[in-house]
């Protein structure tokens, strides 16, 4: 249990004593997207301190909001549960929240790739893609996500997209650029730093359907 409690009989005050505690849902965010090593949720939460990673790991395993899965043989890794799946949607409320306050990028801030999945997932904007069925492929400092728009549902997940029609390879800080509208989808077609597959009209129509600030250039 946690250590801490608000001893309130609330469902919100009993969902800040599990998760309330700082890091606990950085480790969740990490986890959305596919399981992971303990070695790669310390690359992904810099500066949490390997005890500290430890001790929210035996709390969200044992009230079983994650699990210890094997990938390979030998080699294991920490996976949601379905009640840790459950917590996405609430994930991405706060992102969107949070993302309305959040400013420029501080510096020696970080970028990590599950704040830039989280972030696609909170970013979109909710009218602009009713007659779409189409995907986008991004390749992040070589690894890649997709997003899918159809019947006007976004769909954000780790990997290649099946039959994408955009597929766009850049860096974290370059696509963290193009999400804010920092850089617009015609810089961002005419930059160096960006190797774009499809028409620059479907990377506008993307950042329009994602709701990228910077959607028409």
């Amino acid at each position: 249990m946690p250590v801490r409690s608000y001893r309130q009989h609330c469902p919100l005050a009993h969902a800040l004593d599990l998760l309330g505690e700082r890091w606990t849902l950085l480790v969740l965010r990490e986890l959305l997207h596919g399981p992971r090593r303990y070695s790669e949720l310390l690359e992904g939460l810099p500066s949490i301190g390997t005890n500290l990673l430890a001790a929210r790991l035996r709390l969200l395993v044992s009230e079983s909001l994650i699990e210890r899965v094997e990938l390979t043989p030998g080699i294991d890794a920490y996976s949601l549960t379905a009640n840790g799946r459950a917590l996405e949607d609430a994930l991405v409320a706060l992102a969107r929240f949070g993302a309305r306050r959040m400013g420029t990028r501080r510096g020696g801030s970080s970028i990590q790739l599950s704040s830039i999945l989280l972030a696609l997932k909170a970013a979109r904007a909710p009218d602009a893609s009713q007659d779409l069925d189409e995907e986008y492929q991004f390749e992040i400092d070589g690894a890649p996500l997709h997003a899918r728009i159809r019947g006007g549902v976004l769909h954000v997940d780790s990997g290649a997209a099946a039959f994408p029609v955009l597929v766009l390879r850049t860096d974290k800080e370059t696509f963290v650029s193009l999400m804010s509208g920092e850089l617009s989808p015609s810089a961002a077609a005419a930059s160096p730093a960006v190797d774009l597959a499809g028409a620059p009209a479907t990377l506008e129509r993307c950042a329009r359907v994602l709701g990228w600030s910077s959607g028409a250039s």
